[in-house]
């Protein structure tokens, strides 16, 4: 299973792949989301605040954008893998206004750092978490069904996440090649 499913590819292929990689259990998972994680940091760790900011050619959005989009549903992300993950229901909470997925950052270094910060915080609660704990709660995802917390991880912090790697790929040799 070396290729990752596009979160496009549609419903079932998506609950098909996150199955197949959640029950192969929470060591598995938290190498996929660590070695994710370092993907994003590592093509975004050397971009200059100008260069955050500039829409490229390959791409309609700046890598501001993409990290922006990640960073939105950080806070939510963590609530829920720590409540599932310690054997506790979630509940979506109400959105207000201001919240992360409103939040502006000053720069995109600012930005950088939030969502350097917020994954390093969920990474965390993965590595407390045992992964028999909690998997007969779930939480429902509003395209692809309902997940327990492996599966959210898989889905929320690989698959998703391995879409905007690519994303950020193409922005960072766009940017290379100017």
């Amino acid at each position: 299973m070396s290729d990752v499913v596009r979160v496009d590819a549609g419903k079932d292929a998506v609950r098909t792949y996150v199955t197949a990689h959640a029950t192969q259990g929470l060591d598995h998972i938290l190498r996929l989301v660590i070695d994710d994680n370092f993907a994003v940091v590592r093509l975004i760790a050397d971009l200059t605040e100008d260069e955050g900011m500039t829409v490229t050619p390959d791409d309609e959005w700046r890598a501001y954008d993409v990290l922006k989009h990640l960073s939105a549903s950080l806070d939510r992300s963590l609530h829920r893998l720590d409540l599932l993950s310690s054997g506790r229901p979630f509940e979506n909470p109400v959105v207000q206004p201001g919240s992360s997925g409103d939040v502006e950052y000053e720069s995109f270094r600012a930005l950088r750092a939030a969502y350097i910060d917020g994954m390093a915080e969920i990474i965390a609660v993965l590595r407390r978490a045992d992964g028999n704990t909690g998997l007969v709660f779930t939480a429902d995802h509003a395209q692809f069904g309902t997940f327990n917390w492996l599966e959210w991880a898989v889905y929320s912090h690989h698959v998703h996440t391995h879409d905007h790697i690519g994303q950020l790929t193409h922005i960072a040799q766009a940017l290379r090649a100017s």
